[in-house]
């Protein structure tokens, strides 16, 4: 072999080393072009994303009321109006959804009496927040006469539910009573003395098998219940009653049966039972 063969020979194994890495070199700044590419795209969809409009609730969201961006539920004694004049102590500010503490707005909402407990939850693409409430039980319904409005009602955990969230729904089953609060102020009735006139109450209509329209508590010591075929007198409202009130069972079939009108059933002494003619 002739040593020009050889010289040719390695010059162009020369030129093809040369080229090959000029290919690599080439493949490694593509390479190098396309991930830079590929990140700055990521930096630039991930600003895009968090300037997105969508991620925004809108400013007056709160004039605009329920809606496909808030919803309320679970507020059969609370309107919806007071639970948005709450939320409204927590203006909407331009900052994304995910920003804005729920917690807080939960607290401000269960400030409200019937409220026991507030959950916010709040949702991405769109923004928007649904707050859920566990409402207190209403047992009994104030009110200072037969005709008159219920002014107040009590839950069965003592919660005074004002005027302002009165009248309640049809599906509570709540006793009336009847009483000016002078002497026996009902804002200051305590859990036992409230389960007691709702179970006394349950009881009548039990007994009865009739609605209780209101136990009256207005004469001090001295109380009536009044169903709807015939008033019951009462007397003291205490442990005995519920024993007292047993005999209805058997003494308003005989009642319904007499000519005679009578002015009520005298239920005050535990061991005579008598009725007042009119």
């Amino acid at each position: 072999m002739s040593d020009e063969y050889v010289v040719q020979r390695r010059i162009k194994q020369q030129k093809l080393r040369r080229k090959a890495r000029r290919g690599e070199i080439a493949i490694r700044r593509i390479y190098k072009f396309v991930r830079f590419s590929f990140i700055l795209f990521i930096f630039y969809a991930t600003y895009r994303l968090a300037i997105c409009h969508y991620w925004f609730l809108p400013n007056d969201l709160y004039e605009k009321g329920i809606g496909k961006q808030l919803e309320i539920i679970g507020n059969d004694i609370v309107s919806e109006k007071k639970v948005i004049e709450e939320m409204k102590k927590f203006p909407i500010e331009k900052k994304p959804i995910y920003q804005v503490n729920p917690a807080e707005i939960a607290n401000q909402i269960e400030q409200l009496s019937p409220v026991k407990r507030a959950y916010v939850r709040r949702f991405w693409l769109p923004a928007r927040f649904v707050v859920m409430l566990e409402e207190v039980t209403p047992v009994i319904v104030i009110s200072p006469s037969e005709e008159a409005p219920a002014v107040a009602a009590l839950s069965i955990t003592g919660e005074l539910i004002g005027r302002e969230y009165l009248p309640l729904s049809d599906k509570y089953d709540v006793v009336k009573i009847l009483t000016y609060g002078t002497n026996d102020d009902y804002e200051k009735w305590d859990v036992e003395k409230i389960s007691d006139l709702y179970k006394l109450g349950s009881l009548i209509e039990e007994y009865s098998g009739e609605k209780l329209e209101y136990i009256d508590l207005r004469i001090k010591h001295n109380a009536f219940a009044q169903l709807e075929s015939a008033k019951l007198r009462l007397g003291e409202i205490d442990v005995s009653v519920f024993d007292r009130i047993k005999v209805i069972h058997y003494i308003l079939p005989e009642i319904k049966q007499m000519s005679d009108k009578i002015k009520y059933i005298d239920l005050s002494w535990k061991d005579s039972k008598y009725l007042k003619m009119k």
